[in-house]
Protein backbone atom coordinates (compact mmCIF):
# COMPACT_ATOMS: atom_id res chain seq x y z
CA UNK A 1 0.00 0.00 0.00
CA UNK A 2 1.73 3.24 -0.86
CA UNK A 3 0.62 5.69 1.79
CA UNK A 4 1.38 9.52 2.02
CA UNK A 5 1.01 11.58 5.09
CA UNK A 6 0.67 15.17 5.64
CA UNK A 7 0.66 17.52 9.13
CA UNK A 8 1.32 21.10 9.30
CA UNK A 9 5.48 21.43 8.60
CA UNK A 10 6.09 22.30 12.18
CA UNK A 11 7.12 20.28 14.92
CA UNK A 12 4.44 19.75 17.20
CA UNK A 13 2.33 18.63 14.25
CA UNK A 14 4.59 16.32 12.36
CA UNK A 15 6.87 14.56 14.93
CA UNK A 16 5.13 13.31 18.15
CA UNK A 17 2.21 11.66 16.22
CA UNK A 18 2.41 11.70 12.81
CA UNK A 19 6.23 10.55 12.33
CA UNK A 20 5.40 7.25 14.87
CA UNK A 21 2.65 6.35 13.05
CA UNK A 22 4.54 6.27 9.92
CA UNK A 23 7.21 4.25 10.88
CA UNK A 24 4.83 1.95 12.12
CA UNK A 25 3.13 1.86 8.58
CA UNK A 26 6.90 1.48 6.86
CA UNK A 27 7.72 -1.61 9.72
CA UNK A 28 4.32 -3.24 8.07
CA UNK A 29 6.15 -3.05 4.63
CA UNK A 30 3.79 0.11 2.94
CA UNK A 31 5.73 2.36 0.83
CA UNK A 32 5.09 5.48 3.03
CA UNK A 33 6.08 9.22 1.79
CA UNK A 34 5.75 12.41 4.36
CA UNK A 35 4.71 15.54 2.21
CA UNK A 36 6.57 18.26 4.02
CA UNK A 37 8.00 21.67 3.51
CA UNK A 38 12.18 21.63 2.79
CA UNK A 39 12.58 23.24 6.81
CA UNK A 40 11.39 19.44 8.22
CA UNK A 41 12.84 17.27 5.69
CA UNK A 42 15.93 16.23 8.07
CA UNK A 43 14.00 16.06 11.08
CA UNK A 44 11.30 13.55 8.55
CA UNK A 45 14.67 11.61 7.27
CA UNK A 46 16.24 11.37 11.02
CA UNK A 47 13.02 9.15 11.69
CA UNK A 48 13.88 6.90 9.29
CA UNK A 49 11.32 8.86 7.00
CA UNK A 50 11.11 9.57 3.31
CA UNK A 51 10.39 13.24 2.31
CA UNK A 52 8.32 14.88 0.06
CA UNK A 53 9.29 18.18 -0.10
CA UNK A 54 6.30 20.62 -1.40
CA UNK A 55 7.77 23.55 -2.68
CA UNK A 56 7.18 27.53 -1.51
CA UNK A 57 4.59 25.74 1.20
CA UNK A 58 3.09 28.19 3.74
CA UNK A 59 2.80 28.20 7.36
CA UNK A 60 0.69 29.11 10.26
CA UNK A 61 3.53 31.65 11.01
CA UNK A 62 3.78 33.11 7.05
CA UNK A 63 -0.29 33.99 7.86
CA UNK A 64 0.73 35.66 11.43
CA UNK A 65 3.70 37.76 9.72
CA UNK A 66 1.64 38.71 6.84
CA UNK A 67 -2.15 38.22 6.98
CA UNK A 68 -3.01 40.85 4.26
CA UNK A 69 -0.58 39.09 1.82
CA UNK A 70 -1.91 35.37 2.49
CA UNK A 71 -5.78 36.77 3.03
CA UNK A 72 -5.52 35.18 6.51
CA UNK A 73 -8.54 35.27 8.47
CA UNK A 74 -9.00 36.50 12.63
CA UNK A 75 -5.04 37.29 12.96
CA UNK A 76 -4.54 41.29 12.27
CA UNK A 77 -4.70 42.05 16.27
CA UNK A 78 -3.53 38.49 17.38
CA UNK A 79 0.22 39.43 17.37
CA UNK A 80 -0.23 42.54 20.21
CA UNK A 81 -2.28 40.15 22.63
CA UNK A 82 -0.22 37.11 22.28
CA UNK A 83 1.26 36.42 25.69
CA UNK A 84 -0.45 38.26 27.40
CA UNK A 85 -3.98 36.85 27.71
CA UNK A 86 -5.24 33.41 26.18
CA UNK A 87 -6.62 33.75 22.90
CA UNK A 88 -8.11 29.96 21.48
CA UNK A 89 -9.15 29.31 18.30
CA UNK A 90 -12.65 30.52 16.65
CA UNK A 91 -14.36 28.27 14.06
CA UNK A 92 -13.61 31.75 11.82
CA UNK A 93 -9.50 31.24 12.31
CA UNK A 94 -9.84 27.94 12.37
CA UNK A 95 -11.75 27.71 9.17
CA UNK A 96 -10.67 30.28 7.51
CA UNK A 97 -6.72 29.26 7.90
CA UNK A 98 -6.54 25.76 8.30
CA UNK A 99 -9.30 24.60 6.71
CA UNK A 100 -9.33 27.67 3.92
CA UNK A 101 -5.84 29.75 3.32
CA UNK A 102 -3.07 26.45 3.91
CA UNK A 103 -5.75 23.85 3.76
CA UNK A 104 -6.47 24.98 -0.07
CA UNK A 105 -2.34 25.77 -1.05
CA UNK A 106 -1.27 22.99 0.91
CA UNK A 107 -3.95 20.59 -1.64
CA UNK A 108 -2.73 22.14 -4.60
CA UNK A 109 0.55 21.33 -4.10
CA UNK A 110 -0.14 17.93 -3.22
CA UNK A 111 -1.90 17.75 -6.34
CA UNK A 112 0.90 19.26 -8.36
CA UNK A 113 4.17 17.23 -7.04
CA UNK A 114 3.09 13.83 -5.50
CA UNK A 115 1.52 10.47 -7.73
CA UNK A 116 -1.85 9.34 -6.42
CA UNK A 117 -1.05 6.93 -3.35
CA UNK A 118 -3.36 4.65 -2.25
CA UNK A 119 -4.44 5.94 1.30
CA UNK A 120 -3.64 9.72 2.63
CA UNK A 121 -2.86 9.30 6.78
CA UNK A 122 -3.34 13.21 7.89
CA UNK A 123 -3.14 15.11 11.03
CA UNK A 124 -6.03 16.78 11.72
CA UNK A 125 -5.90 20.03 11.76
CA UNK A 126 -4.28 19.33 8.08
CA UNK A 127 -6.77 19.56 5.27
CA UNK A 128 -4.85 19.39 1.66
CA UNK A 129 -4.49 15.77 2.25
CA UNK A 130 -8.40 15.85 2.91
CA UNK A 131 -9.09 17.76 -0.37
CA UNK A 132 -6.05 15.73 -2.13
CA UNK A 133 -7.59 12.49 -1.85
CA UNK A 134 -11.09 13.39 -2.16
CA UNK A 135 -10.35 14.50 -5.63
CA UNK A 136 -7.51 11.73 -6.07
CA UNK A 137 -10.79 9.42 -5.43
CA UNK A 138 -8.86 7.72 -2.35
CA UNK A 139 -9.77 7.55 1.53
CA UNK A 140 -8.28 9.60 3.94
CA UNK A 141 -7.45 8.76 7.50
CA UNK A 142 -6.99 11.14 10.32
CA UNK A 143 -4.45 10.50 13.57
CA UNK A 144 -6.43 13.55 15.76
CA UNK A 145 -3.81 15.63 17.04
CA UNK A 146 -6.32 18.23 18.37
CA UNK A 147 -9.13 16.78 19.86
CA UNK A 148 -10.69 20.16 20.92
CA UNK A 149 -9.90 21.92 17.71
CA UNK A 150 -13.87 23.74 16.39
CA UNK A 151 -14.04 20.56 13.67
CA UNK A 152 -18.06 21.13 13.98
CA UNK A 153 -18.01 24.61 13.21
CA UNK A 154 -16.49 25.08 9.77
CA UNK A 155 -18.95 23.17 7.40
CA UNK A 156 -18.95 26.79 4.85
CA UNK A 157 -15.33 26.66 4.82
CA UNK A 158 -14.75 22.50 4.27
CA UNK A 159 -17.23 23.69 1.20
CA UNK A 160 -15.34 26.65 0.33
CA UNK A 161 -12.66 24.37 0.12
CA UNK A 162 -14.76 21.52 -2.04
CA UNK A 163 -15.78 23.86 -4.53
CA UNK A 164 -12.09 25.23 -4.98
CA UNK A 165 -11.06 21.66 -6.45
CA UNK A 166 -14.12 20.89 -8.27
CA UNK A 167 -16.07 18.55 -5.40
CA UNK A 168 -19.20 18.38 -4.79
CA UNK A 169 -20.62 20.33 -1.02
CA UNK A 170 -21.46 18.34 1.66
CA UNK A 171 -23.67 18.55 4.54
CA UNK A 172 -22.02 17.19 7.24
CA UNK A 173 -18.73 19.24 8.93
CA UNK A 174 -17.37 15.87 10.09
CA UNK A 175 -17.65 14.12 6.76
CA UNK A 176 -13.68 14.61 6.52
CA UNK A 177 -12.98 12.23 9.17
CA UNK A 178 -15.69 9.82 8.28
CA UNK A 179 -13.65 6.93 6.95
CA UNK A 180 -11.10 6.65 9.62
CA UNK A 181 -10.03 9.00 13.04
CA UNK A 182 -7.55 7.49 15.18
CA UNK A 183 -7.63 9.40 18.50
CA UNK A 184 -4.22 8.94 20.98
CA UNK A 185 -6.65 9.24 24.42
CA UNK A 186 -9.60 7.52 25.46
CA UNK A 187 -12.97 8.48 24.09
CA UNK A 188 -13.91 9.95 27.47
CA UNK A 189 -11.45 12.53 26.85
CA UNK A 190 -13.64 13.55 23.70
CA UNK A 191 -17.30 15.59 24.49
CA UNK A 192 -20.18 13.62 23.55
CA UNK A 193 -20.99 16.01 20.13
CA UNK A 194 -17.12 15.00 18.77
CA UNK A 195 -17.55 11.35 19.58
CA UNK A 196 -17.62 9.24 16.02
CA UNK A 197 -18.24 6.05 14.69
CA UNK A 198 -14.77 6.31 12.32
CA UNK A 199 -12.92 6.63 15.61
CA UNK A 200 -10.73 4.02 17.48
CA UNK A 201 -8.45 4.86 19.81
CA UNK A 202 -4.50 3.50 20.38
CA UNK A 203 -2.13 4.01 23.09
CA UNK A 204 1.31 5.86 21.74
CA UNK A 205 4.28 3.97 22.95
CA UNK A 206 6.67 6.01 24.66
CA UNK A 207 9.57 7.95 22.09
CA UNK A 208 12.95 7.43 22.46
CA UNK A 209 14.01 6.69 26.03
CA UNK A 210 16.30 9.71 27.70
CA UNK A 211 18.30 9.84 31.11
CA UNK A 212 16.69 12.27 33.17
CA UNK A 213 19.38 15.31 34.14
CA UNK A 214 21.50 14.18 37.24
CA UNK A 215 20.50 17.86 38.22
CA UNK A 216 17.16 17.26 38.44
CA UNK A 217 17.38 13.61 40.01
CA UNK A 218 19.55 14.82 42.87
CA UNK A 219 16.64 17.45 43.99
CA UNK A 220 15.22 17.31 47.46
CA UNK A 221 12.81 14.91 48.00
CA UNK A 222 9.68 16.70 48.30
CA UNK A 223 6.73 16.35 46.46
CA UNK A 224 7.49 17.48 42.82
CA UNK A 225 5.58 20.34 40.62
CA UNK A 226 7.29 20.51 36.65
CA UNK A 227 6.20 24.01 34.93
CA UNK A 228 6.76 23.91 31.24
CA UNK A 229 4.82 26.09 28.70
CA UNK A 230 5.73 23.99 25.74
CA UNK A 231 8.41 24.60 22.56
CA UNK A 232 6.63 27.78 21.07
CA UNK A 233 4.81 29.51 23.62
CA UNK A 234 7.83 30.57 26.18
CA UNK A 235 8.93 32.55 23.19
CA UNK A 236 5.74 34.50 23.19
CA UNK A 237 6.17 35.82 26.50
CA UNK A 238 8.78 38.52 25.59
CA UNK A 239 12.01 39.18 27.13
CA UNK A 240 10.36 40.00 30.20
CA UNK A 241 8.24 36.79 31.00
CA UNK A 242 5.58 38.29 33.87
CA UNK A 243 4.00 34.43 33.70
CA UNK A 244 7.20 32.51 34.42
CA UNK A 245 8.06 35.13 36.97
CA UNK A 246 4.62 34.91 39.00
CA UNK A 247 4.90 30.64 38.46
CA UNK A 248 8.63 30.73 39.91
CA UNK A 249 7.43 32.55 42.67
CA UNK A 250 4.49 30.59 43.44
CA UNK A 251 6.32 27.49 43.67
CA UNK A 252 8.61 29.41 45.59
CA UNK A 253 6.35 29.98 48.49
CA UNK A 254 4.99 26.47 48.77
CA UNK A 255 6.50 23.26 50.49
CA UNK A 256 7.82 21.82 47.48
CA UNK A 257 10.54 20.95 45.03
CA UNK A 258 10.18 23.22 41.76
CA UNK A 259 11.18 22.26 38.06
CA UNK A 260 10.62 24.87 35.51
CA UNK A 261 11.56 25.11 31.86
CA UNK A 262 12.03 28.56 30.38
CA UNK A 263 12.50 27.36 26.75
CA UNK A 264 15.19 26.67 24.73
CA UNK A 265 16.18 30.33 23.57
CA UNK A 266 16.80 30.86 27.73
CA UNK A 267 19.31 30.20 29.12
CA UNK A 268 18.87 29.54 33.17
CA UNK A 269 22.48 31.53 33.87
CA UNK A 270 21.41 34.64 32.78
CA UNK A 271 18.14 34.39 34.29
CA UNK A 272 17.24 38.09 35.36
CA UNK A 273 13.49 37.46 36.84
CA UNK A 274 12.70 35.56 39.98
CA UNK A 275 14.41 32.98 41.66
CA UNK A 276 13.40 30.85 44.83
CA UNK A 277 15.98 28.38 46.30
CA UNK A 278 13.50 25.50 46.09
CA UNK A 279 12.64 25.83 42.04
CA UNK A 280 15.64 24.55 39.64
CA UNK A 281 15.34 26.06 36.30
CA UNK A 282 16.64 24.59 33.29
CA UNK A 283 15.79 25.54 29.65
CA UNK A 284 14.41 22.06 28.48
CA UNK A 285 13.54 19.38 30.51
CA UNK A 286 12.80 15.61 29.42
CA UNK A 287 9.09 15.95 30.07
CA UNK A 288 8.03 12.72 29.26
CA UNK A 289 10.66 11.20 31.40
CA UNK A 290 10.37 13.44 34.84
CA UNK A 291 6.19 13.20 34.05
CA UNK A 292 5.86 9.83 36.47
CA UNK A 293 8.00 11.25 38.77
CA UNK A 294 5.91 14.29 39.46
CA UNK A 295 2.68 15.37 41.44
CA UNK A 296 1.37 17.88 39.78
CA UNK A 297 2.05 19.79 36.33
CA UNK A 298 1.68 23.28 35.26
CA UNK A 299 1.43 23.34 31.47
CA UNK A 300 0.08 24.96 29.07
CA UNK A 301 -2.03 22.43 27.93
CA UNK A 302 -0.93 21.95 24.53
CA UNK A 303 -2.52 18.51 23.21
CA UNK A 304 1.09 16.88 23.76
CA UNK A 305 1.91 17.84 26.71
CA UNK A 306 -1.53 17.10 28.11
CA UNK A 307 -1.41 13.53 26.60
CA UNK A 308 1.54 13.60 28.20
CA UNK A 309 0.65 14.25 31.30
CA UNK A 310 -2.81 11.67 31.31
CA UNK A 311 -0.67 9.29 30.82
CA UNK A 312 1.71 9.36 33.10
CA UNK A 313 -1.56 10.02 35.73
CA UNK A 314 -0.33 13.65 36.69
CA UNK A 315 -3.12 15.90 37.85
CA UNK A 316 -2.66 19.70 36.01
CA UNK A 317 -2.81 23.53 36.68
CA UNK A 318 -3.15 24.64 32.82
CA UNK A 319 -2.47 28.24 31.74
CA UNK A 320 -3.57 28.13 28.26
CA UNK A 321 -2.22 30.23 25.37
CA UNK A 322 -3.11 30.18 22.22
CA UNK A 323 -4.66 27.89 19.57
CA UNK A 324 -6.28 25.10 21.50
CA UNK A 325 -5.10 25.36 24.32
CA UNK A 326 -8.15 26.70 26.15
CA UNK A 327 -10.22 23.60 25.01
CA UNK A 328 -7.89 21.08 26.23
CA UNK A 329 -7.90 23.11 29.92
CA UNK A 330 -11.35 23.10 29.44
CA UNK A 331 -12.04 19.19 28.99
CA UNK A 332 -9.09 18.82 31.81
CA UNK A 333 -11.35 21.16 34.34
CA UNK A 334 -14.40 19.23 33.26
CA UNK A 335 -13.09 15.98 33.67
CA UNK A 336 -11.97 16.68 37.07
CA UNK A 337 -8.00 16.03 36.02
CA UNK A 338 -7.13 19.63 36.87
CA UNK A 339 -7.64 23.43 37.33
CA UNK A 340 -7.05 26.26 34.60
CA UNK A 341 -7.06 30.09 34.52
CA UNK A 342 -7.01 32.32 31.67
CA UNK A 343 -2.88 33.90 31.91
CA UNK A 344 -4.27 37.32 32.62
CA UNK A 345 -6.18 36.43 35.76
CA UNK A 346 -2.90 34.68 37.17
CA UNK A 347 -1.98 35.87 40.27
CA UNK A 348 0.24 34.51 42.56
CA UNK A 349 -1.77 34.17 45.49
CA UNK A 350 -4.50 32.52 42.56
CA UNK A 351 -1.83 30.08 41.20
CA UNK A 352 -0.38 29.45 45.41
CA UNK A 353 -4.44 28.29 45.88
CA UNK A 354 -4.69 26.64 43.12
CA UNK A 355 -1.33 23.99 43.21
CA UNK A 356 -2.15 23.83 46.73
CA UNK A 357 -5.55 22.31 46.09
CA UNK A 358 -4.13 20.12 43.12
CA UNK A 359 -1.66 18.77 45.23
CA UNK A 360 -4.25 18.63 48.67
CA UNK A 361 -7.08 17.01 47.31
CA UNK A 362 -7.23 13.39 46.29
CA UNK A 363 -10.09 13.91 43.61
CA UNK A 364 -7.74 15.51 41.14
CA UNK A 365 -5.69 12.55 41.40
CA UNK A 366 -8.48 9.70 41.05
CA UNK A 367 -9.66 11.78 37.89
CA UNK A 368 -6.42 11.35 35.79
CA UNK A 369 -5.78 7.87 37.39
CA UNK A 370 -9.28 6.89 36.22
CA UNK A 371 -8.13 8.21 32.49
CA UNK A 372 -4.44 7.01 32.77
CA UNK A 373 -6.34 3.25 33.40
CA UNK A 374 -8.40 3.60 30.52
CA UNK A 375 -5.19 4.58 28.27
CA UNK A 376 -3.47 1.40 29.39
CA UNK A 377 -6.12 -0.70 27.92
CA UNK A 378 -6.06 0.63 24.21
CA UNK A 379 -4.89 -1.30 21.75
CA UNK A 380 -0.87 -0.24 20.83
CA UNK A 381 0.18 1.88 18.28
CA UNK A 382 0.94 -0.72 15.87
CA UNK A 383 -2.54 -2.48 15.81
CA UNK A 384 -3.41 0.74 13.58
CA UNK A 385 -1.54 0.01 10.36
CA UNK A 386 -3.34 -3.67 10.64
CA UNK A 387 -6.71 -1.38 10.87
CA UNK A 388 -6.06 0.74 8.02
CA UNK A 389 -4.71 -2.41 6.00
CA UNK A 390 -8.32 -3.83 6.66
CA UNK A 391 -10.32 -0.85 5.82
CA UNK A 392 -8.54 0.01 2.72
Amino acid sequence: MRTVLTAMPAYSHLVPLLLPVGRRLRDAGHDVLVATSEAMADTIEQAGLRPVVLPDLITMRDLAADPERFGAKGLTDVAERRGTETIGVTPEVFGGNFVGVLGRHFGEKLLEHVERPDLIVREATEFGGYYAAEKWGIPNAVIDISPMAPFGDVLDEINAGRAHFGLAPVDDPWQPMSFFRAGVVPETFYPDGARLESARHYRIPDGDAQRLDPAVADLPDRPLVLAGLGSNAPMMLGERPLLLDTIIETLGKLPVTGVVALGANRDPGEWTGVRAENVHLTSFVQQQTLLPACDAFITHCGFNSTRESLYAGVPMVGLPMFAEQPGNAARITEIGAGLAFNIEDVTVPLLHEAVSRVLEEPSFRSAVRGVQRRVLALPPLCQLAADLEELV
